[in-house]
């Protein structure tokens, strides 16, 4: 998940989420005026500047979007950066870096980044303690991160590869564990849902790139290998029952297990 340019071109079912999520649970959060919100996971910036912060502008003084990839951070601060809106390093499992943003936040937003963060149970303190006393967080992440499930069918070949793979999680935790965990955590929660939930791309070479975009695997796989891999997960992606794919339309139906949590720091 470091190359900006591909994740751009293949993160449509995000930005959709993202839009459901925040026309939901927006309207319910508690405004005041000059508030510094943070985007935890912001990834190359269009979902922070396109999305967030055309809601956000005329209630924050700053709006901060993080990402521990160097190469996302730059692109999204060359593109999206100005005045009200910048873009740093930062990697939430690292609670050193986060304390320097200690009280820092009265808001806390964060898409589709928490599925491969490897210790939630420190994450999560980080983000309370970044946050002001009233302060909330929005966060939204698949449950069950649908490439890690998809290692476990991968054939032997492919697991000397996977098993180097570092920056992910492969605990699986219930949604009754996230919300013990985060009340633990310090946080108050407000709502809390999860169901599966089936995202409808327009074939499956679309679902296959959305995956690509974020497999952490191409980095360490030998690029002669490349496309006999993409075969495998297409393969596997049936076999693992999650996709379907309409005879008539040539929709590829995709399953996923998100959760979304709106909670506050008391």
């Amino acid at each position: 998940m470091h190359c900006p340019e591909q994740y751009l071109k293949n993160n449509d079912m995000q930005r959709k989420d993202v839009e459901n999520i925040l026309n939901v649970y927006f309207k319910k959060m508690v405004w005041k005026s000059n508030e510094i919100v943070l985007d935890i996971g912001c990834g190359p910036g269009d979902i922070t500047s396109d999305i967030l912060y055309p809601l956000l502008k005329d209630k924050i003084n700053q709006l901060v979007g993080v990402d521990k990839s160097i190469e996302m951070v730059e692109h999204a601060k060359k593109t999206y950066g100005c005045s009200k809106m910048d873009f740093k390093v930062l990697d939430i499992g690292n609670a050193n870096d986060c304390s320097f943003y200690s009280n820092r936040f009265n808001k806390i937003f964060s898409f589709y980044c928490f599925h491969w963060v490897q210790n939630k149970v420190d994450s999560l303190r980080s983000m309370n303690l970044m946050l002001k006393s009233g302060g909330e967080l929005l966060l939204n992440y698949l449950l069950i991160t649908p490439l890690v499930e998809l290692y476990k069918f991968m054939d032997t070949e492919w697991q000397k590869y996977i098993k180097d793979i570092k920056q992910i999680s492969y605990v699986s935790y219930s949604k009754d564990d996230m919300r013990e965990i985060i009340t633990k955590a310090g946080f108050r929660i407000i709502n809390l849902e999860s169901s599966v939930k089936q995202y409808t791309f327009p074939d499956l070479s679309t679902v296959l790139n959305t995956l690509k975009a974020v497999d952490e695997l191409y980095n360490y796989l030998p690029e002669h290998l490349h496309d006999r891999y993409a075969a495998h997960v297409k393969e596997k992606l049936f076999e693992a029952q999650m996709v379907k794919v309409c005879p008539i339309t040539g929709n590829a139906i995709f399953m996923c297990v998100p959760i979304t949590v709106h909670a506050i720091k008391d």
